[in-house]
């Protein structure tokens, strides 16, 4: 079976148990800061006496900002920001570039969701936006930000209340220079599984994932929901097994070509499978 196009959704599809959902969560996060080192996670916060509103900087930067929109599938936020560059990508997703604040630390751009929609900050910086029902109606991949050296800079997504969203960036990771050029990104989805196909493979049957672009880099905001559209798209797919198959790939190996499941490996849990490179026998 092979079918294109999977969005959010995938209603029937079993949800994991919740100590697989907070044992993914915590290794998501894991990952992210052992491979990337630029999580939000650790990022030091005001200082004794500090005001909890903008620096100047901020100020500035929110002085100067143009709105925008981004758009992707049927989800519109407003974006306000400094000369954004919006890109929509072929997966259906879209980017907004934006030159970095010449002072650090500041809020290189805002979010505001649509009426009854809501930003749901993940462990690993990522945010779900959450429709009125309170399902997944797309997702934000964590912020990045790079100096035109391409040093990396500290980036992350803030709430701003329930339907705002501030994307912070701190400082270079290497040095402590706070004044700087570069550019941060913002990166929207909604799409999540290009295609699922069974097939044979080494030692029988196999369910390859194509998962987009956005669903590879959006981390835990898209984790749940690409799972739930593999189901949908392929419900012979919906075991723990599976599950944990389909985990191992989206932290570990998210830029292989296709995720390959196989319903007759075993269920060893999510840490055995993670031991066993995604493939427990």
């Amino acid at each position: 079976m092979r079918t294109t196009g999977a969005t959010a959704g995938g209603s029937g599809a079993r949800r994991p148990a919740p100590h697989d959902a907070r044992l993914g969560a915590l290794i998501a996060v894991l990952v992210s800061a052992l491979l990337t080192g630029c999580t939000a996670t650790g990022d030091p916060g005001p200082g004794p006496g500090a005001s909890p509103g903008a620096s100047p900087a901020t100020e500035s930067a929110a002085a100067s900002a143009s709105a925008a929109t981004l758009t992707s599938g049927a989800l519109t936020l407003t974006l306000q920001a400094d000369r954004p560059t919006i890109t929509p990508q072929p997966d259906g997703s879209v980017q907004a570039s934006i030159p970095l604040p010449a002072d650090l630390p500041a809020d290189a751009a805002q979010l505001i969701a649509p009426p009854g929609t809501t930003f749901d900050v993940q462990l690993d910086g990522s945010v779900v936006v959450r429709d009125t029902a309170g399902a997944f109606a797309g997702g934000l991949a964590s912020p990045t930000a790079t100096t035109d050296d391409g040093t990396l800079v500290r980036a992350r997504f803030e709430a701003a209340g329930t339907q705002g969203l501030r994307a912070v960036v701190s400082r270079a990771l290497v040095g402590s220079t706070e004044r700087t050029s570069g550019t941060a990104t913002v990166w929207l989805g909604t799409t999540l599984v290009t295609s699922a196909t069974w097939g044979e493979r080494e030692g029988g049957r196999s369910l390859a994932v194509d998962p987009t672009p956005w669903a590879r880099a959006g981390g835990l905001a898209a984790q749940d929901a690409t799972w739930a559209a593999v189901v949908a798209l392929a419900p012979d797919a919906d075991t723990n097994a599976m599950h944990d198959q389909f985990l191992c790939h989206a932290l570990g190996a998210a830029d292989k070509a296709t995720w390959n499941l196989e319903p007759w490996r075993p269920d060893v849990g999510s840490m055995a499978t993670l031991m066993a490179r995604c493939n427990p026998t």
